[in-house]
């Protein structure tokens, strides 16, 4: 007589009672980059686009207002530069030559105090010499006188001593009055070059003062100008969002309409969205405390949605990739990966329950294993 024997066996599993499927590629929403006017959309909802192409034209008046503010700002900015550095050789070249002109002066002055020093140097020989003639006609003279007064000599003879003695003298008399006109000619040589001096220093003071002022100036307007490229630059790169551009291939699911609301948006409105073309997906489970220890990368998952009756439908199937370690929101999770599966049209964020199965155990140790569970408990 044979005996039938078989054995059933039943998940030893962990309970999913919350969790939701989650898109591991979510979808790429581009919302207004500033305040403007939607003036061209070049989509459609359900256009497969690439990236690079250009999805929505804005546009910002007060920008385009600001962009040309800051364009004329910065040319009257830079033609102020370029004046002032006109302006600025043109200085260079004024004390370039009231250096020339001090070098001249100089020049002149100690030609002019040469030839005056070499005329009172002959001055002096001749003075020198006229001195002597003078000493042996004055000589001559006093003889002349006293021979004339003994009537031992002519009238007409001391007359002509007289004469050269007196003409020699008159002669000394002339070059002393013409040394000391030199003398006073080199002293207002002296003075003529002290005052062109101080005049020609007094003017490259002025210069100096100029040319400081006009570079601070500019030194101003550079800065100023620094600032308005700045400005223009941030003014263009929000301009340069006008142009909304896809960054990746997909499928637009969500367009904004302008037929629904007025073309005016404010920033960080939405105004596309892309779906890529191939969206996979996770499960993200919430696990009880309790549990925690008895999950472990690998382990198989069985979720049921929400959206599809698992009666008509199946289970989804799928295995632990993750567990956290520290809790989220007052919860510990763990994440499931799931096969690629033609049987569910997934969405982000429906919601599934199920169980993570630790091991399949024969009924009979199912049974006890569940005994010592309540044991433990008590």
């Amino acid at each position: 007589m044979g005996v039938l024997f078989f054995a059933l066996h039943i998940n030893d599993a962990i309970t999913i009672s919350e969790g939701e499927i989650v898109a591991t590629s979510p979808q790429y929403d581009y919302k207004a980059p500033f305040e403007g006017q939607v003036i061209e959309i070049k989509v459609k909802e359900g256009q497969p686009v690439k990236a690079g192409d250009t999805l929505v034209v804005m546009q910002n008046a007060d920008y385009l207002e600001q962009q040309a503010k800051a364009a004329t700002e910065i040319e009257y900015l830079q033609k102020r530069i370029q004046s002032m550095a006109v302006l600025q050789e043109a200085l260079e070249k004024k004390k370039d030559a009231i250096d020339q002109t001090h070098i001249i002066h100089s020049k002149k002055y100690q030609l002019d105090t040469n030839r005056l020093a070499n005329d009172i140097s002959i001055l002096d020989e001749q003075y020198a010499f006229q001195l002597e003639r003078l000493s042996s006609a004055y000589e001559k003279y006093v003889g002349d006188s006293i021979l004339y007064k003994k009537d031992m000599l002519s009238k007409y003879e001391y007359n002509n001593s007289k004469d050269a003695y007196l003409a020699l003298k008159e002669s000394l008399a002339i070059m002393e009055s013409e040394r000391n006109r030199h003398l006073a000619e080199k002293h207002l040589a002296y003075n003529t070059l002290t005052g062109e001096q101080n005049s020609l220093q007094l003017t490259q003071l002025q210069l100096e003062e100029n040319t400081q002022a006009l570079l601070q100036s500019k030194n101003e307007y550079e800065s100023q100008l620094i600032q308005a490229k700045e400005t223009l630059h941030k003014i263009e790169a929000q301009l340069n969002k006008q142009n909304v551009i896809a960054a990746h291939d997909g499928l637009v699911n969500f367009l904004f309409n302008t037929r629904l609301a007025s073309n005016l948006i404010t920033k960080g409105d939405l105004l596309v969205s892309i779906a890529p073309h191939a969206i996979t997906y996770y499960a993200k489970v919430i696990i009880p405390e309790k549990d925690m220890p008895y999950v472990k990368a690998g382990l198989p998952a069985r979720l049921k949605l929400d959206a599809y009756h698992h009666l008509e439908h199946g289970t989804l199937n799928g295995k632990v990739s993750y567990i956290a370690e520290r809790k989220e929101n007052e919860k510990f999770y763990a994440l499931v990966e799931l096969p690629p599966s033609n049987k569910f049209q997934l969405k982000s964020g429906f919601t599934i329950h199920g169980e993570i199965v630790l091991q399949r155990l024969p009924l009979y140790k199912y049974f006890v294993k569940k005994l010592f569970k309540q044991f433990d408990k008590a």
